[in-house]
C-alpha cells in the first residue's frame, strides 16, 4: 500500500490549522481535558461495542454527522425530536426512515452525563462518533476539534435544499457544498463516505430500469454489474438494500474503483467522473488508498467546523431541548 509523502503530510497539517481559523470557532482537541478528560474514551468504547454488534451502524453513525452539519451547521439539531410546535429534521423526507443511530447517541450521552453532567455537547458527540465509527471499519483516525455548542431549533423544511441529493450533477453538488464553505475537492473526498453503507434499491431504479424515461438501463453501467443488480433488486422490490460499494462494511477507496469501472450506483456518485477533477481524484485514490484515508479525515475536520446557524447551549439530552448549561 502506498504511503503519504512528507510534502502531503505538511499540506495536511497546514490544512488543519486553516480549518479551525476558517470557522472562527474556538475548537480544540483539548477542550474537555479539564472538565471531562474521559469523554473521548467513553465515546470510543461505546462505538466499538455498537459496531461490533452491528457493523452496518458505522455508516449510520458517520452519516448523522453529515446530515447534522449540512443543516444549520454542526449543532446537534438532527438529533432533536419533533414537538407540538416544531417538526424537526428527523421528520424530513430525506431523513425519515433512512437515518438511524439515534438510540446509540442517546446511550452515549447518558453515559457522558453520568461521568460529567452538563459538559459534553451533542454536536461534539456526533463528531467523535463519526471519527470512531469510520476508524473501527478500516478508516484512519483523525484529530477531532471540540467545543461545539448545541442548537435549540430543528426544522424539517430546512433539510430539502441543504443536503446533497442523489440525482444532482457535478455542478449542483459543488454548489451545494459551497453553501457550507466546502469546495469541489472536499465534495469529491467526502463522497468517499459512500465506501460504507447501503441504499434502497429504489434509489437507483431509474438508472437500472428507466434511464432518461426510455425504459432501458443506463448504457454506461457495466453489463455484469447490471445483471447482478437486477437479480438482487428486481422492480418488485424497491425497498431492498444494496451495498454502496464492492467492499461493503470496510472503509477504503474501493468506492472510487467502482466508479472508474462503471459500477457506481447513485447518479450523484457517477457524476463525480463527469468532471476532470473527479476523474483525477478517483484515479489517485485507487493508486494511493492511504492518501485517500488521510484526506478523508482532514475533509471531515473541515466539515465538522461548519459553524452553527444559531446556538442554544449544552443539551443534557440530545433528543430534546432543556434549560441552557
Amino acid at each position: 500500500m502506498a504511503s503519504t509523502s512528507p510534502r502531503s503530510v505538511l499540506f495536511l497539517v497546514l490544512a488543519v490549522a486553516a480549518v479551525v481559523s476558517y470557522a472562527e470557532l474556538q475548537l480544540s482537541e483539548t477542550f474537555y481535558d479539564a472538565t471531562c478528560p474521559q469523554a473521548a474514551s467513553i465515546v470510543q468504547q461505546k462505538v466499538d461495542a455498537f459496531v461490533d454488534a452491528d457493523r452496518g451502524l458505522a455508516a449510520a453513525l458517520m452519516r448523522l454527522h453529515f446530515h447534522d452539519c449540512f443543516v444549520r451547521g454542526c449543532d446537534g439539531s438532527v438529533l432533536l425530536n419533533s414537538t407540538d410546535t416544531m417538526k424537526t429534521e428527523k421528520e424530513a423526507l430525506l431523513n425519515k426512515g433512512s437515518l438511524r443511530g439515534f438510540e446509540q447517541i442517546d446511550e452515549i450521552k447518558m453515559e457522558l452525563e453520568c461521568a460529567c453532567p452538563g459538559v459534553v455537547s451533542c454536536a461534539d458527540i456526533l463528531a467523535l462518533v463519526a471519527r470512531d465509527a469510520t476508524a473501527k471499519v478500516g478508516g484512519t483516525s483523525w484529530p477531532v476539534f471540540l467545543g461545539r455548542i448545541d442548537g435549540g431549533a430543528s426544522f424539517a423544511d430546512e433539510v430539502n435544499g441543504s443536503l446533497p441529493e442523489r440525482r444532482e450533477n457535478f455542478t449542483q453538488l459543488v454548489d451545494r457544498f459551497a453553501k457550507v464553505g466546502l469546495d469541489a475537492r472536499d465534495m469529491i473526498i467526502l463522497s468517499g463516505g459512500h465506501s460504507i453503507g447501503q441504499v434502497h434499491c429504489g434509489a437507483f431504479f431509474e438508472r437500472l430500469y428507466n434511464f432518461q424515461g426510455l425504459n432501458i438501463t443506463d448504457p454506461s453501467m457495466d453489463p455484469e454489474f447490471v445483471d447482478m443488480l437486477k437479480a438482487q433488486c428486481p422492480q418488485t422490490n424497491p425497498f431492498g438494500f444494496m451495498a454502496l460499494d464492492a467492499t461493503n462494511g470496510t472503509f477504503d477507496s474501493a468506492y472510487y474503483l467502482d466508479l472508474l469501472t462503471n459500477k457506481g450506483l447513485l447518479e450523484s456518485d457517477v457524476a463525480l467522473l463527469s468532471d476532470p477533477l473527479g476523474v483525477q481524484y478517483a484515479i489517485k485514490a485507487v493508486q494511493d488508498p492511504m492518501a485517500f484515508l488521510n484526506e478523508f479525515g482532514w475533509a471531515m475536520i473541515k466539515m465538522g467546523a461548519i459553524p452553527a446557524l444559531e446556538t442554544y447551549g449544552w443539551r443534557r439530552h440530545c433528543a430534546f431541548v432543556e434549560p441552557k448549561y
